[in-house]
């Protein structure tokens, strides 16, 4: 299990930390109750699943709602999931249960932006990352889902092929296959809608 860099308190001793401590220990802590541990957990996760809540719905504060609502679910459900957890896999499900539901009450196709909130403030550089956006928006939005999700799951969040089978309930060579599948799509609508 891969470390955390983050050093946890010691037991009644505020401002004592023991060494870098594994994932799962924070995990065990938030589901006895441990309001911190949760929170070093949403601290943790919360920009990544930002960005991957903001590619499946196209809007920034559907997607901060969205990603509330996640670890407020992930909070309530966590005391009952056993066993080892792989947090950002189980987050992600959950994020990504989440955009799926909004779409539904909404009846609309997702729309897929890549970048980062770090928007150039003003000027030619605004408009060309608009510009930038708003065709990447379109390019992936043209993409069946099966390629879109696995794509943006992958680039926004950085997730591995493992990773994104088991948030999708497939094997990492079926992610392979759809994300190769899924960057020849990409390119063939970027060129049709002009891009460089």
């Amino acid at each position: 299990m891969s470390e955390v860099a983050l050093a946890m308190p010691l037991a009644g001793g505020e401002g004592q930390y023991a060494g870098p401590v594994d994932e799962q220990a924070w995990v065990e802590r938030a589901r006895a109750g441990d309001i911190d541990a949760f929170d070093f957990i949403m601290c943790r996760y919360e920009q990544r699943l930002q960005r991957f809540l903001v590619g499946l719905v196209g809007d920034i504060d559907i997607a901060q709602e969205l990603c509330q609502e996640t670890f407020f679910s992930a909070y309530r459900a966590l005391p009952r999931v056993r066993g080892d957890l792989k947090v950002s896999a189980w987050l992600h499900t959950i994020a990504l249960n989440q955009a799926r539901s909004h779409h539904r009450r909404r009846k609309v196709r997702p729309q897929v932006p890549l970048g980062d909130f770090d928007r150039p403030q003003g000027g030619p550089e605004l408009q060309d990352a608009v510009a930038l956006s708003d065709l990447v928006q379109r390019v992936l939005a043209r993409l069946p889902r099966q390629y879109s999700e696995p794509l943006l799951m992958q680039v926004s969040s950085g997730l591995s092929c493992r990773e994104i089978g088991q948030i999708l309930g497939t094997s990492e060579g079926a992610i392979k296959v759809r994300l190769l599948r899924a960057r020849e799509a990409f390119r063939k609508a970027y060129d049709m809608e002009g891009g460089a």
